[in-house]
């Protein structure tokens, strides 16, 4: 008997925590499509408004040295130049069609990839200078892409190399507050890597 009146408990346990959890599933899913069934009604929105990125060509090497790969990295940010660009961060299609409308949505999915390819481009560019031993132009191009909101951990872990190198234990602070505020799958591993780059001494004192 004490061991029937065991298993009973146990399977109500159970199956309290299942209904509980079935009901915060469908709490979810409720408040999921509401919000879908008012980005679907929105209206088409001005987008002029928005924080565009403007490639700063003249603080870039741009045609300095005779290298295939940094041509192709330079002919890249140039096609960039001539379309729209924005980091729209952590905004989900949703919240995309709530602010700007869902006619909006082919658009501002078009500027994001610009984004996404922007810094991809910025990394391999600094990436290929750095490694033909042109480090300040590398860090110019890696500051930049940390300035627009770039979360790749290359462009932060390239970067903070560079500091390094220097003696600029500060500078790879700055990195590492800017890296713990990012919401990105990458961020323990850059938090992380940044962190193991700081002299233990200074591990744990504030940024200024």
């Amino acid at each position: 008997m004490p061991f029937l009146g065991l298993f009973i408990a146990v399977v109500c346990l159970f199956t309290f925590f299942r209904k509980r959890s079935n009901r915060s599933q469908e709490n979810v899913t409720d408040r999921f499509w509401k919000r879908e069934s008012i980005a679907n009604n929105t209206r088409l929105q001005d987008l002029s408004g928005l924080p565009y990125i403007t490639i700063p060509f003249d603080k870039f090497p741009i045609g300095m040295y005779e290298n295939d790969l940094l041509k192709n990295y330079e002919n890249t940010l140039q096609t960039l130049s001539g379309q729209k660009i924005v980091n729209f961060g952590t905004q989900t299609n949703t919240d995309l069609k709530i602010t700007y409308g869902t006619a909006s949505l082919p658009a501002l999915t078009e500027y994001e990839q610009n984004f996404t390819t922007l810094c991809q481009t910025l990394t391999a560019y600094a990436g290929q200078l750095f490694e033909l031993g042109h480090t300040d132009d590398a860090r110019t191009i890696l500051e930049y892409g940390i300035s627009i909101g770039s979360d790749l951990s290359q462009n932060y872990l390239l970067l903070a190399k560079i500091y390094q190198s220097s003696g600029e234990t500060g500078r790879i602070r700055e990195l590492l507050a800017s890296a713990e505020q990012l919401d990105s799958l990458m961020k323990r591993s850059i938090v992380e890597k940044l962190t193991a780059m700081l002299p233990e001494d200074t591990t744990n004192t504030p940024v200024q």
